[in-house]
């Protein structure tokens, strides 16, 4: 995985799992229309924020409404501070995709989301990991 700076890292957790939720933008302007969401724990399997989608969207949704579901819960916690643990700035992280899913139309001004695991360069998961465990409501 290639380590890349990001600007921002949010870092929360949903059902005791710990994620990470960054933007990028592959153009000259840099308004972050890549929205990406991974999980953090080496050893939960990246296919888990779909999975958690699929559980908590109505039986009859696709991919398109799961994937607003994952970057709902990212921006929830960027910006409303649920499940927020951390907000870091100039972070250095390596990020491998698991899964890619196009918009219709922008999405909390996102044209893509990219699922898949993180891994946030000197960041000791740890403490993180018990404030998720201990502020687990489900």
């Amino acid at each position: 995985m290639p380590v890349v700076d990001s600007d921002r890292v949010t870092v929360f957790h949903m059902f005791g799992e710990l994620f990470a939720y960054t933007t990028r933008s592959e153009g000259d302007i840099p308004y972050g229309e890549i929205g990406i969401v991974a999980v953090l724990n080496p050893s939960t399997s990246p296919g888990a924020l779909w999975t958690l989608a699929t559980q908590f969207c109505r039986e009859r949704d696709q991919a398109e409404q799961h994937a607003q579901w994952i970057t709902s819960q990212a921006s929830r916690a960027r910006v409303a501070g649920t499940g927020r643990l951390a907000n870091i700035l100039g972070a250095k992280r390596e990020f491998e995709t698991y899964r890619e899913h196009r918009f219709a139309a922008l999405y909390f001004n996102h044209e893509l989301l990219r699922t898949g695991a993180m891994r946030i360069i000197g960041l000791d998961l740890a403490p993180l990991a018990e404030t998720a465990a201990a502020e687990r409501r489900y």
